[in-house]
């Protein structure tokens, strides 16, 4: 019967942390990417997936100012022959063909990497063919900030669990042994 309690116990703590197995392979590692460079700045919320070390960007959002002008990123898009990885633990966190995302009002940006701390923005309207060798580019670093703590709930549902292993450990201890 405890035992019966222990492993309900822990899959309603597992149900209440949300965590289902088609959302288990989905990181949301909370980076907001910081770009700068001579003439830009700004920051992209980016949403991986996959299991590391290199992810897959499936979605972007955030503003960049290039020369004075204001771009609202607004997802993701195909432009200059991006493949939407992105690596926050390697030395360089993009590879070349990089990453794309579409912008309010239509356009798209690509951040791409010509090597480690290497970084470059293109912008669809200055770049049409999205070649940093026969276009304009603008060079740029891209911050990368510290994971973010987790979340309130997170370290509940971690007390939760730990305090149900140590009730289900002490409540072993306590049985009773049969002289005969």
């Amino acid at each position: 019967m405890r035992r019966l309690l222990c492993a309900g116990l822990l899959a309603s703590a597992s149900a209440l942390s949300g965590l289902g197995a088609a959302e288990a392979a989905t990181v949301d590692m909370g980076y907001n990417l910081s770009v700068t460079g001579t003439g830009v700045s700004g920051t992209i919320d980016l949403d991986l997936s996959g299991s590391g070390p290199t992810y897959t960007v499936i979605g972007g959002i955030g503003s960049l100012i290039v020369d004075g002008v204001t771009l609202d990123v607004t997802g993701m898009t195909t432009y200059a022959g991006d493949d939407q990885q992105f690596a926050p633990t390697k030395a360089t966190l993009l590879d070349f063909p990089g990453m794309s995302f579409s912008l309010a009002g239509g356009g798209a940006i690509n951040i791409f990497a010509f090597g480690a701390g290497d970084y470059g923005l293109l912008l669809s309207s200055q770049n049409a063919s999205g070649d940093p060798y026969g276009g304009k580019y603008y060079a740029v670093a891209l911050a990368d900030p510290p994971m973010a703590a987790p979340e309130l709930s997170t370290w509940a549902m971690m007390g939760f669990g730990f305090a149900t292993l140590a009730y289900a450990g002490l409540r072993r201890r306590k049985t009773t042994i049969a002289l005969s």
